[in-house]
């Protein structure tokens, strides 16, 4: 019987076919060949890839050398309804989706790590072929775990339907806003010299006047009331001395060289000639004004938000007003609008911070105007000109982002717009072996375009950043070292010590400290939430150490000032907003977490706090309305620590009535504050008494609320461990002998690290001022503060109403730290607030969808704002 080679001739026909295969697949890949499927249903290809019939036909994926099966009835069956194949995909997406979701929230519940299943290769599946046919018409997919916090800020409206906007970042200013709805009416001093009624018109008109219609007699009348050229070197020395520290738009020789030298020359001259024409601009005239106006508000010899200054204000005002702000821009213009932005931060009740940022913007597109953003040397200016035009953008690109940050509203001015040299630094010094050192204003705005734009081009996005983003802008922040020479606080012995070398000093330790605070403080009060009892325990422990490590940084560094100079430190709204941002921190720590081994210290720091606001509330507004809202807080935490002391369970947070899911309360869900001080508007607020809404906190339903073990950081997060191992050598001190008894070696470790981190490196004790030893009471809705004083024993007791509660030893750690006493002050509160607790008794109420920062509001709601068992009659 023949053998059978039908096999051996199969096999050999099958690898023909397969080389002939690989042949056509490479040749219609390249476009050579009409693709299968065309070929199978001998249609005409445009042999493109994927071909034009393809996609008609909805099999776009299969293109160019795959093919439908061409059974019988299959290929009916297959292509029957495109569309409706197309629906079951996008419903299988849909649910894919789904269950994507509920894994990344339960994920997030057990680990800091990423799901194997929700990998980012993976995550495209749900989309269909197409995804794999046009990735760039594809929109990414915004990230809703809870890596995030989608907060947009917060939306106030005033009562006769004008809004406010306060970013995420700017927390602060909300409470500012609520606290000065507790402040009773105060008539501030409103008598100064009468200013002729053409110089008042001009005055009000600012900035829209168009200068047509201003003669030279109305020039000749804003001359007139210049002050005698030795008091104009007053208020001008006092500016560079009290003022320039902070802020220098203009240098000495400017001031003394173009605008005292000239204007004073010019004014002798049309006096005994009036035919000599105005050779000085009015917009230097108004700039020389505004000068007058800021010498004047930080004359010491002077009290705060003086008329003298008021005067000179208007009198700038008017003179901008000569000529048209938009249309005929000078140097001199952006430079005026500025000085007139920094006056009205420091310029009393009738001047508010959103006004300051309003003519700060107005000044940077001026600016721009002039293209003071590009470099000058480019257009070949003289180099007096080109140094000067540089200092003034830089001024004010580091001015605007600093108000932007304190607001949580979008700056003017980008860096990818700009390619502006910095100024040469005239402050340089050389060190013992030589070498140069960057000056105070130099490093300043290098902190401005290396730090602060790239935190408020993250941070105030319309997208919130994730955490690994507030990570990295931590670790940005922490390798802006400060140099050495420039991180110094003068004794007042020192030969060199003056308000200007004493507060410069002290300023540039605070920036990064501020912006520090910025960065972590939303996820501060996520972590305060989720586990109020141990936040250390939470994944935002980090930003919980970071936040108390600053802001008990900011706290210091105010004390010192104040002490030091407190009628300047009276007169800068920086000191208070700062001041105030820490004491809400440290405040927050005690009232949610009393059983942290940070909450006594904690809770001294926010008395040092009261007490300086306390000071500061009798002239200026922005410590009144601060010390209304801190004395609420401060209320909170006696009973919250006391409590705890005692032995009792931790504080339990009321139930949420408005949102069951904290992801979503945290993750988008809005609201809108109702003030009833909105636009200056003065309303009696006695007729506006009346009940107060329901109060909605934003506390996680699962946060523990019991009892915390006698070793409340025995448990960190990881995250916490590998940010301390992040941070610099110097920054880990041991702990004391007991930190760590009873842990495992890792529990040890990460304990040590963390306390380690919150006392900071080992250095000079840092003596703190002697404002107090005993809080003196304040009055707040009719009830009286406790008062706190250190013991014999090192202990601290709080006494309110004749009862002594017992704090601990430990209370006296943040003593310790600094090698301090602190003699008894007889600071007394000048307020008196209504009696409603909530929102409601900060002329706020709750409602509807808005824009809030969720995440840090409720928190504040929960924690300063609403208590309803601290009213009393």
């Amino acid at each position: 019987m023949p053998a059978d080679t039908s096999g051996v001739h199969a096999r050999r026909h099958s690898v023909r076919k397969s080389s002939g295969d690989d042949d056509l697949e490479v040749r219609r890949a390249r476009g050579e060949l009409s693709c299968a499927e065309c070929r199978r249903l001998k249609l005409k290809c445009d042999k493109k890839i994927p071909c034009g019939s393809c996609v008609r036909r909805g099999c776009p994926s299969i293109c160019p050398n795959g093919s439908l099966s061409s059974g019988q009835g299959m290929s009916r069956f297959v292509l029957a309804d495109t569309t409706e194949l197309h629906g079951k995909i996008q419903e299988m997406g849909q649910r894919i989706r789904q269950l994507e979701d509920a894994l990344a929230i339960f994920q997030a519940g057990v680990s800091n790590e990423t799901h194997p299943l929700l990998r980012p290769e993976l995550l495209s599946i749900k989309f269909g072929p197409e995804r794999l046919i046009a990735p760039e018409r594809e929109k990414p997919r915004r990230d809703h775990s809870v890596d995030s916090i989608d907060a947009l800020g917060t939306l106030t409206i005033g009562e006769r339907g004008d809004a406010k906007y306060f970013g995420r970042s700017a927390g602060s200013e909300t409470l500012f806003l609520a606290g000065a709805e507790l402040e009773p009416p105060i008539d501030e001093d409103d008598d100064y010299s009468p200013l002729a009624a053409e110089i008042a018109r001009l005055s009000s008109s600012f900035p829209f006047n168009d200068g047509f219609a201003v003669t030279e007699r109305t020039l000749d009348l804003l001359y007139t009331y210049l002050p005698e050229q030795p008091r104009a070197w007053t208020l001008c020395e006092t500016y560079l001395e009290h003022a320039a520290w902070s802020f220098r738009p203009l240098k000495r020789d400017e001031i003394i060289d173009d605008l005292l030298t000239p204007v004073y020359k010019l004014k002798k001259q049309r006096a005994t000639d009036p035919t000599v024409p105005h050779s000085v601009s009015a917009h230097k005239l108004a700039v020389l004004y505004c000068l007058f106006a800021i010498g004047a508000l930080v004359d010491l010899t002077l009290p705060p938000f003086n008329a003298e200054a008021r005067n000179y204000h208007h009198l700038g005002r008017a003179a901008l007003s000569s000529r048209s702000v938009f249309d005929s821009p000078e140097i001199a213009t952006v430079q005026a609008v500025l000085l007139m932005a920094n006056f009205h931060t420091l310029g009393g009740k009738r001047y508010t911070m959103d006004s300051a940022w309003s003519l700060t913007s107005l000044a940077c597109k001026l600016s721009q105007t002039l293209i003071a953003d590009r470099d000058p040397a480019r257009w070949h200016m003289d180099p007096k000109t080109v140094q000067r035009r540089r200092n003034l953008f830089w001024e004010l690109f580091a001015h605007e982002h600093f108000l932007s940050l304190a607001l949580g509203r979008p700056a003017a001015i980008r860096l990818s717009y700009c390619d502006c040299e910095f100024p040469y630094d005239d402050e340089q010094t050389l060190d013992d072996k030589g070498q140069p050192r960057i000056g105070h204003h130099r490093w300043k705005i290098e902190f401005a375009r290396d730090i602060l734009a790239v935190v408020t081009e993250s941070v105030l996005t319309a997208d919130p950043p994730s955490y690994e983003t507030i990570l990295d802008l931590d670790r940005k922040v922490r390798e802006k070292v400060l140099p050495e020479h420039l991180d110094v606080f003068l004794s007042p012995h020192d030969e060199h010590y003056t308000p200007f070398t004493f507060m410069k000093g002290g300023l540039l330790s605070q920036y990064r400290a501020i912006t520090l605070l910025y960065i972590h403080r939303s996820f501060f009060a996520q972590a305060m939430l989720d586990h109020p009892a141990n936040p250390l325990r939470s994944a935002y422990a980090p930003s919980f150490l970071a936040a108390y490590r600053c802001a008990s940084k900011m706290i210091k560094t105010s004390l010192n000032h104040f002490e030091r100079f407190p009628e300047l430190c009276l007169r800068w709204w920086n000191v208070w907003t700062h001041l105030f941002s820490a004491a809400i921190t440290v405040g927050c720590i005690v009232t949610r977490a009393p059983s942290s081994t940070m909450a006594s210290s904690a809770f001294i720091e926010l008395g040092l706090a009261c007490d300086m606001f306390a000071k500061g509330a009798v002239h200026s507004r922005r410590a009144r309305s601060g010390f209304a809202v801190l004395c609420k807080l401060r209320l909170k935490a006696f009973k919250a620590y006391s409590q705890f002391m005692s032995g009792g369970k931790l504080p339990k947070s009321e139930d949420t009535n408005y949102c069951d899911d904290e992801l979503a309360i945290f993750g988008g869900h809005t609201r809108v504050l109702v003030s009833k001080m909105m636009s200056r508007w003065q309303i009696d607020k006695a007729g506006c008494n009346g009940k107060s809404p329901k109060q909605l906190n934003g506390t996680s339903p699962t946060a523990s609320t019991d009892s915390a073990p006698a070793s409340p950081m025995t448990e960190v997060h990881p995250s916490l461990v590998e940010y301390l191992s992040l941070l610099p050598p110097g920054s880990q001190v041991p702990s004391p002998p007991s930190a760590s008894e009873g842990l495992t070696d890792s529990e040890a470790a990460a304990r040590q690290s963390a306390f380690s981190y919150v006392t900071g490196p080992a250095h000079k004790p840092t003596t703190l001022p002697s404002l107090t030893q005993q809080f003196t009471p304040a009055l707040c809705n009719g009830w009286t503060a406790p008062s706190t004083t250190l013991n014999g024993n090192g202990g601290v007791s709080a006494s309110t109403n004749g009862t002594t509660t017992q704090m601990p030893p430990d209370a006296s750690m943040f003593f310790d730290m600094y090698g301090q006493s602190f003699p008894t002050t007889d600071a007394t509160a000048p307020l008196h607030a209504t009696e409603d607790a909530g929102l409601m008794d900060l002329g706020m109420l709750i409602s509807g969808e808005s824009a809030i920062d969720e995440q840090w509001m409720s928190f504040m709601r929960d924690t300063v704002l609403t208590d309803k068992n601290s009213r009393h009659a």
